[in-house]
């Protein structure tokens, strides 16, 4: 089924997936000003660093909204279904990857004064898949997606991303609320 953003979706139980047109060029993102994070959960954080993980891989490189970003990232997020889109760009290096976890979404419940709105979190695939890249989310492995492909989930749906292979990983991110 598509919506009149050429949005295609299906539907499953804990997310969602869907395609939506590509009108990126993926160079855009390459030399853009990348700040590593780290998950904003120390205690999921520190059980993982007890498991044995080392902090240095669970790193992902994060461009927002109040930075430099291209026009098409703002207009992908304007152009969803979702109020009050907040987008960023991500880069995951090889070898790094965000362990299992549920999203906190602090800044933005803070920034747009929400509290008992549902967030929804929507990853936009920019390239296609590429080896060792992959999604977890609530137990479903995600892999062999195409440029436009996306994914979605609410609230404290639990996932996980990783990159396994040798090239960096692109992803679109839009947080909102329905």
């Amino acid at each position: 089924m598509a919506n009149e953003t050429g949005i295609i979706a299906q539907h499953s139980t804990a997310w969602q997936r869907g395609r939506m047109p590509v009108t990126w060029r993926i160079s855009d993102v390459y030399n853009l000003n990348w700040q590593p994070t780290h998950h904003r959960d120390d205690a999921v954080n520190q059980k993982y660093k007890m498991a044995g993980h080392s902090g240095d891989s669970m790193v992902i490189d994060i461009c927002q909204q109040d930075q430099s970003l291209p026009d098409w990232a703002v207009a992908i997020g304007a152009a969803s279904d979702l109020k009050s889109t907040a987008v960023a760009l991500h880069r995951m290096r090889p070898g790094r990857y965000l362990p299992l976890h549920s999203d906190l979404y602090g800044a933005y419940k803070r920034i747009n004064a929400i509290t008992n709105q549902i967030i929804t979190r929507m990853i936009v695939f920019l390239e296609d898949h590429k080896p060792g890249h992959m999604l977890d989310i609530d137990g479903d492995v995600i892999c062999h997606w195409q440029a436009g492909d996306w994914v979605s989930w609410q609230g404290d749906t639990t996932h996980a991303a990783y990159n396994l292979g040798t090239e960096d990983r692109y992803t679109l991110q839009i947080t909102g609320y329905n």
